[in-house]
C-alpha cells in the first residue's frame, strides 16, 4: 500500500472505525458543497481530481443520473484499485474510469472531455498550482465548472496556537510550542500545504483564463475534536497528513520524559471525552470556462 493510500485509509483517524465515522460525517457537507457549487446536469461527465476513495466522485454519480459518467484520477495507483472495486460491488464500473496522473499534469484527460472538474483538499499537495488550473481549465468543455474546497492551513496555523491535535493546550502553552515546531519543521513556508489563501486560489483561478470566480472564506471554532472520543495510544498514532509525522512520534521528538508525562496528564481526559478545540478555516471556490476565448 503506498503511503497515499496507507494515510488516506488507516492513519488519519488512526485505524479506529468511530474516529472514521466522525471524520466522514465532517467531511460530507463539504462533499455536499463541492456538488452544490458543480451545478450538475444530468448526463454530464464529471472529472474527480486526486479522488482517493472517490468521496466526492461516487456520490457526483447520484446527481448525474444514468447517462452521468465520472472521471476519477489521482496519482495513487493503490487509491484507484479500491475505486475500481466500489465500483464494481455498487454496480457502476459501466459509469466510471479511472486515471492515474497528478493534478497539475492530466495529459490522460483529453483536451475539452469533461463537463465539471472537482477537487477536494487536493492543492494543498501541489507545488506548482498554477499548473493545475491551467489543466482544469485544458480539459474543460466551453462553459464548463470549477468546484473545488481547500483547507487554509497558514490561516490555521496561525489561529491555533492555543491548541495542539485539537485539543486545547493553553494550560501548557511551552510543551504545546515544543510539539507543533515539529510539525512546523516539516511545513516551511515554501510547502504547498501553507503557500496558499484564498485570494491566491481566486488569482490562480483569472490567470487559468477562468471567469465568473468566486471563493467563499468559512472560519468556525470548534468546540469538538475532530476523532471525536478516542484513546490517548490511537491520538499518538494518527498522521495529519501523509508527509507528517504521527502525533506521537513529534511528542517523542520534541518533550523529554517528565514532559510527555506531563503533556499526557493534562490532554489524556480531553482526548478521551472527544473535547477540542480548533479553528477550522477553508474555501469553497467556483469558476466557469469561458464558452469562448
Amino acid at each position: 500500500m503506498d503511503r497515499w493510500a496507507r494515510w488516506l485509509l488507516e492513519e488519519r483517524f488512526g485505524g479506529d472505525p468511530a474516529a472514521l465515522e466522525r471524520t466522514l460525517a465532517i467531511l460530507e457537507p463539504i462533499r455536499d458543497r463541492i456538488l452544490d457549487g458543480a451545478r450538475l446536469e444530468p448526463s454530464e461527465v464529471l472529472l474527480d481530481v486526486g479522488t482517493g476513495d472517490g468521496l466526492v466522485g461516487f456520490w457526483a454519480l447520484e446527481r448525474l443520473g444514468e447517462g452521468g459518467r465520472v472521471v476519477l484520477s489521482d496519482v495513487s495507483a493503490d487509491l484507484l484499485e479500491v475505486c475500481q472495486r466500489i465500483a464494481r460491488e455498487a454496480g457502476v464500473s459501466d459509469h466510471v474510469r479511472v486515471v492515474e496522473a497528478a493534478a497539475e499534469d492530466l495529459r490522460a484527460v483529453p483536451d475539452t472531455s469533461v463537463d465539471v472538474v472537482t477537487t477536494r483538499s487536493v492543492l494543498i499537495y501541489v507545488q506548482d498550482k498554477r499548473a493545475a488550473f491551467d489543466a482544469f481549465a485544458r480539459v474543460l468543455r466551453p462553459g464548463g465548472r470549477l468546484s473545488l474546497f481547500e483547507p487554509i492551513n497558514r490561516t490555521m496555523q496561525r489561529l491555533n496556537d492555543g491548541s495542539l491535535f485539537g485539543y486545547d493546550a493553553r494550560d501548557v502553552p511551552d510543551l504545546a510550542a515544543k510539539v507543533r515546531s515539529v510539525f512546523e519543521a516539516a511545513l516551511p513556508a515554501e510547502s504547498p500545504m501553507v503557500d496558499f489563501d484564498a485570494a491566491d486560489l481566486v488569482h490562480l483561478a483569472a490567470q487559468a483564463g477562468f471567469v465568473e470566480v468566486t471563493a467563499t472564506v468559512e472560519m468556525a471554532l470548534r468546540p469538538d475534536a475532530w476523532l471525536g472520543p478516542t484513546s490517548w495510544e490511537r491520538l499518538r498514532s494518527v498522521r495529519p497528513n501523509p508527509d507528517a509525522p504521527s502525533f506521537g512520534e513529534a511528542i517523542e521528538a520534541a518533550l523529554d520524559p517528565p514532559e510527555r508525562e506531563l503533556l499526557e496528564r493534562r490532554l489524556r481526559p480531553r482526548v478521551e471525552a472527544g473535547v477540542g478545540r480548533w479553528f477550522d478555516v477553508g474555501c469553497f471556490l467556483t469558476a466557469v470556462r469561458p464558452v469562448s476565448s
